[in-house]
């Protein structure tokens, strides 16, 4: 009857009628909405006389189609369900129950909820009547019965009258209660239930060598232990793909079959154990009214079945061990192999945690998808699809195919989409495919549990967190948190595969997972919060490295920070203070440009100040350059002409010391300007006069050298660095005694002051003094002293300059051996460091040995 009333139906509705849209459309929609019911109608009947086989594909249309109309999707999810497709019907469910709460903002009728409660349960009422009396179905599809404008074949009327059906409600599961059939179970045939394994698979050699290889030596003597094989990694990394391909390899020692379970441990209504079971038991040939309640007796047939079988079980997308472990074989013969997102650790077996593709590996990747000529042709734009992907396979994939399907395409174009700001993530899909969707599931379960509230916040917001790898106490104050708490938070985010934990204490973000939490902040947390976080992150990265420079370089110039910003951070000495700097650098250093960014002008330049210290023990000139540089600009944006002439001091230090003193010079000369004639400028004037000073030193100039440092000394006469220069400068002009008695007067100072950057440096010039005044045994006492200290203090630069001293103090007393050990170590340390004149130098010295 119903396929009688479609077959009356001619293409559009009122389409050849001269009507108004206004007219039209609402008999349109009618007209289509009686279709519909009509449709539902005859499925229905369908699924009540047991024809369920054959209609899963056109319900599947009519619900992408219609994908709101959940009586299509309960239809669905009945035949899969009737024709063994349990777990299709799982996910035909999660997907209409996802963009239901998409759409609407609401879950599924009860109804739906309901019937997926029973397919996860096997309630035998479901289980399909028998259709031995009933009348086949016709082979008209329901969905296809209307004939299109060009294919209108007119239906044949039935031969006897058929009483109409009644109009049906809509269908529940509660209408769905035939009383099963006995049945005698069928001895099931053997499962090879295996995917294919795609055929350019790439990479993974060492841990597809590692699975294989144990699988292989997987024949053990019965009551064995039965080894659980896991691999897992975040979303997109392969570990289906490297678990298949595995399968396929071993699965002739497996004669009994192979089983494939996809356990949903991802998506938000996971496979519960029971009804996983009951998959595997029907698997095995038990009838569906035989199949046990309970999940104990369930867990003993299965390992009864299994117990003389040699088969291959594979676990995909596991949620937690509790999920598998009543899965499992009770005795050897048979192997498993589980994937999942989650670290399983309570199984004997090989455990393998996958992360991104090694470079070369993701090269071949990408090359067997788009031709090796076509990469090859643009080294440089391959780099960088290949940097945006990350070595994530999925990625990689779905950037290939999306290039292979268009000629049109170079390499550089594909590179320019990925890496236009904030794109990489819309960029990589193809078909049904999205890496976004991919990654997004394990985000997706903490947000939806209550008390997992915590860590997603924290992805979230973590994404706004500049350079690599960040400590716990950055991500609480990042987070307004404590560390106990934030700790815990990051470490269900590492067993999550949704951060990297590289060290103990240490977190870091894969670069799309980054990007997805970014992406996630903007759309969850208003922007105010989103810059309160940056403002608490900058915060802290400030008041440490103030705290740290107090220890690294107590005699130096601190950056004037509000009472407020001060907050109780303390180090204990040098050492623990400089230890900070080196695990934080990468953070604090982004950090400023993060706050300029952000608007956060102020923050910028102090911390690029604050930093300076210990970028230049350090040898870390590029950071210091591109920290200055933004702080300048910062400073400028702020319109704080102080600020700016910090930042071009800095900037000058930067230029001299890579060996371009007459450079440096312009930088300085601005500063002066800005500095001269405003009261309350004393530190800043000694200290760009004692730099001007040093330019000149640099350049052979001692006269003009000593004049500044003397005018410095007028701005701030206990400075030790403008005293160590001064010496410096009266030593070259061969007052020697005045110089050893200027840096007496340095050092009484440096000891009360604790200064060992500064006492270092008097001790490497004092023996340069002693060196020029005839005394060579005793300068290179005064090195090694220097040298002492400077390599506690991790101060690169200087201790290249004391061995420099140090190898011609020892030339002068006859050992050229020794000499040119320590010239060797210095041209080391110099190139490394660019200084280019004193490379040059120290080159010349080597070549004359």
């Amino acid at each position: 009857m119903t396929r009688s009333a479609l077959a009356l139906w001619r293409g559009a509705p009122l389409s050849d009628v001269p009507l108004p849209d206004t007219e039209r459309e609402p008999v349109v929609r009618r007209l289509e909405e009686a279709r519909l019911q009509v449709l539902e109608w005859g499925y229905e009947a369908d699924l009540h006389l047991g024809r369920h086989q054959g209609i899963a594909a056109e319900l599947a249309a009519l619900v992408a189609a219609h994908p709101l109309r959940e009586t299509f999707v309960g239809q669905l999810m009945l035949a899969l369900h009737r024709s063994g497709r349990q777990a299709d019907a799982l996910l035909a469910y999660d997907t209409a129950r996802r963009t239901v709460r998409r759409e609407l903002g609401v879950d599924p009728e009860p109804g739906l909820v309901e019937l997926h409660r029973r397919i996860l349960t096997l309630d035998p009422a479901l289980t399909a009547p028998r259709t031995s009396t009933a009348p086949q179905a016709s082979t008209t599809p329901l969905a296809s019965a209307a004939p299109t404008a060009q294919r209108t074949p007119t239906p044949q009327p039935p031969t006897t009258p058929t009483p109409p059906l009644p109009e049906p409600p809509l269908p529940t599961p509660a209408d769905l209660t035939d009383p099963p059939v006995a049945t005698h179970p069928v001895p099931a045939p053997v499962p090879h239930q295996l995917p294919s394994s795609p055929a350019d698979f790439t990479g993974r050699e060492h841990e597809l060598d590692r699975i294989v290889g144990e699988l292989a030596a997987a024949d053990r003597p019965d009551g064995a232990t039965v080894l659980v094989h896991r691999v897992s990694g975040s979303g997109g990394m392969g570990k289906t793909t490297l678990m298949v391909r595995a399968a396929h390899q071993i699965r002739e020692r497996f004669s009994d079959g192979q089983i494939f379970l996809d356990l949903g441990g991802m998506t938000a209504m996971p496979m519960p154990p029971e009804s996983a079971l009951g998959l595997l038991l029907r698997t095995l040939g038990v009838a569906p009214e035989e199949v046990p309640s309970g999940l104990q007796a369930r867990s003993a047939l299965f390992r009864s079945l299994i117990a003389r079988r040699r088969m291959l079980i594979l676990l995909d997308d596991a949620g937690d061990a509790a999920q598998i472990r009543p899965l499992l074989p009770g005795a050897a013969g048979s192997a498993v192999l589980v994937t999942s997102r989650r670290r399983l650790v309570s199984f004997p077996g090989v455990r393998i945690d996958l992360g991104a593709l090694p470079d070369d590996a993701a090269h071949r990747l990408l090359a067997s998808i788009v031709g090796e000529d076509r990469v090859a042709a643009q080294p440089s734009a391959t780099a960088e699809v290949l940097r945006a992907c990350g070595g994530m396979p999925l990625a990689l994939r779905l950037a290939g195919s999306r290039l292979a399907a268009r000629p049109a395409w170079s390499v550089q174009d594909l590179a320019h989409r990925l890496t236009s700001h904030g794109r990489v993530l819309r960029e990589l899909y193809a078909d049904d495919l999205h890496v976004r969707t991919a990654l997004q599931m394990s985000y997706e379960l903490l947000q939806e549990s209550q008390e997992r509230t915590g860590p997603a916040r924290a992805f979230r917001l973590l994404g706004l967190m500049p350079g690599g790898a960040f400590g716990t106490a950055a991500a609480a104050a990042l987070l307004d948190c404590d560390e106990m708490s934030v700790e815990d938070w990051l470490e269900a985010l590492v067993d999550a595969h949704l951060l990297e934990s590289p060290a103990p204490g240490r977190y870091q973000f894969h670069c799309l997972l980054r990007e997805l939490a970014r992406e996630l902040a903007e759309e969850t947390d208003t922007e105010r919060e989103r810059t309160r976080a940056v403002e608490r992150l900058v915060e802290w990265c400030l008041r440490g490295a103030d705290a740290a420079t107090a220890r690294v370089a107590p005699a130096g110039r601190r950056v004037p920070l509000e009472p407020a910003q001060r907050q109780p951070v303390s180090f204990t000495g040098y050492d623990e203070a400089y230890g900070w700097y080196e695990r934080e650098r990468e953070t604090l250093v982004a950090a400023v440009s993060l706050a300029h960014e952000t608007g956060l002008h102020a923050q910028s330049w102090k911390l690029a100040a604050s930093l300076w210290a210990y970028l230049r023990l350090g040898g870390h000139h590029d950071d210091w350059l591109c920290t200055h540089t933004v702080g300048l600009a910062a400073a400028r944006a702020a319109g704080d002409e102080r600020a700016e002439a910090w930042m071009l001091n800095g900037l000058g230090n930067q230029v001299k010391q890579a060996g371009r003193p007459a450079e440096a010079i312009t930088y300085f000369r601005r500063v002066l300007s800005l500095h001269e004639g405003r009261p309350g400028r004393d530190a800043e004037l000694s200290a760009v006069l004692n730099n001007l000073g040093t330019c000149f030193t640099d350049l052979g100039d001692h006269e003009p050298a000593l004049r500044h440092y003397r005018e410095s000394l007028v701005w701030e006469p206990s400075s030790c660095a403008t005293l160590n220069n001064m010496a410096d400068a009266l030593s070259h002009l061969d007052r020697h005694d005045e110089a050893l008695d200027v840096l007496d007067r340095a050092e009484k100072i440096q000891r009360a002051t604790c200064d060992r950057v500064s006492l270092a440096i008097g001790l490497r010039v004092r023996g340069d003094v002693l060196r020029g005044a005839g005394r060579p045994a005793e300068a290179v006492e005064a090195y090694r002293r220097a040298l002492a200290l400077q390599r506690l203090g991790g101060d690169q630069y200087s201790e290249a300059v004391s061995l420099t001293g140090l190898g011609d103090a020892l030339a002068d007393l006859g050992d050229r051996s020794e000499a040119e050990t320590c010239w060797g170590k210095a041209l080391h340390w110099m190139e490394h460091l660019g200084d280019e004149g004193r490379t040059v130098g120290l080159r010349r010295r080597l070549a004359r040995a």
